[in-house]
């Protein structure tokens, strides 16, 4: 069986290790999500969406219409539909 030596060298490491994961967490979690919008931002340049601001990439990422004049900028808070085809 298991002495209790043991078992408590097994506790201490699971309090070890419950501890290790939240003072990481939160120090690597920055540049965890900065990572993740510079690899969106890296896909939306292949689709020829031009990223200027990182954050952009995680509004956009959810859109499923994007609405923009001929240049194909988006200029306006403002835009109203004139013609659906």
């Amino acid at each position: 069986g298991i002495n209790r030596e043991s078992a408590t060298a097994i506790i201490d490491y699971i309090i070890l290790s419950i501890t290790v994961l939240a003072v990481a967490v939160p120090e690597g979690l920055p540049l965890a999500v900065t990572l993740a919008l510079a690899f969106s931002s890296k896909k939306m340049m292949k689709d020829q969406n031009l990223v200027k601001h990182l954050d952009a990439c995680e509004t956009m990422g959810c859109a499923t219409t994007i609405c923009s004049d001929k240049t194909g900028t988006l200029t306006a808070n403002k835009m109203t539909a004139r013609a659906i085809y």
